[in-house]
């Protein structure tokens, strides 16, 4: 299981926009950083879903970020 992701950040229309490059098509939009960070969280546990079950629960660790750079963040398993 992935331990730190590796984060793709820009400002987009003034809402913050992250794509995660290990996980193909996961992506999370916010107004603020707090709100980007709850919809990462969602959208990287709805990835790691297995099939008909109920997303894992998962904290992400700090986020560094900068915009138009790559940040990382880390993955903490339930």
């Amino acid at each position: 299981m992935l331990d730190e992701l590796r984060l793709r950040v820009r400002l987009e229309d003034g809402s913050l926009w992250a794509t995660v490059e290990q996980l193909p098509g996961v992506f999370a939009t916010g107004d603020t950083v707090d709100e980007l960070r709850e919809s990462l969280r969602e959208a990287i546990a709805l990835y790691l879903a297995e099939p008909g079950e109920e997303p894992p629960a998962i904290t992400l660790g700090e986020l560094d970020l900068r915009l138009d750079t790559t940040a990382e963040i880390r993955l903490q398993h339930a």
